[in-house]
């Protein structure tokens, strides 16, 4: 392929990457990304499924009156910044369980409104959940 041509497709090809977005998981769903098990719950009798336990860390959207949010999107990536994975989720918990212990950066936002994306850092406990609430503001 001559390297005019090749440079075309790349140009073209890297925006229509970038404008996938985050990996849907259905309600109640699980997928395996970059290193990280990712779950979409907390609706319902579902949130009390024993599966869910074996996540050690919980990453719940809500208002800052405490009512919970759905449609939510969530990027995890390893301490030096590199992105392991990008979600969405219809539900209003994603829980998180990396495969290699350690400490993790965290960015959550919604999608299609204007705050800003919230987040910090968390490390996966030895035993036991750690909970995360995210708090927006009412749109």
């Amino acid at each position: 392929m001559k390297p005019v041509l090749a440079a075309a497709l790349i140009a073209v090809a890297l925006p229509a990457l970038a404008q996938e977005g985050p990996a849907r998981i259905p309600l109640d769903g699980e997928l395996t990304i970059g290193g990280v098990t990712v779950a979409c719950t907390g609706i319902g009798q579902e949130k009390h499924d024993p599966r869910w336990q074996a996540y050690p860390v919980q990453v719940e959207f809500a208002r800052a009156d405490g009512a919970y949010l759905a449609d939510e999107a969530l990027s995890v990536a390893d301490r030096k910044g590199a992105t392991l994975a990008s979600v969405a989720c219809e539900g209003p918990w994603i829980l998180l369980r990396p495969e290699t212990p350690g400490e993790y950066r965290f960015s959550g936002w919604i999608p299609g409104e204007a705050s800003p994306p919230k987040g910090g850092t968390f490390h996966v406990p030895g035993t036991g959940r750690q909970i995360l609430v995210l708090h927006f503001p009412a749109p």
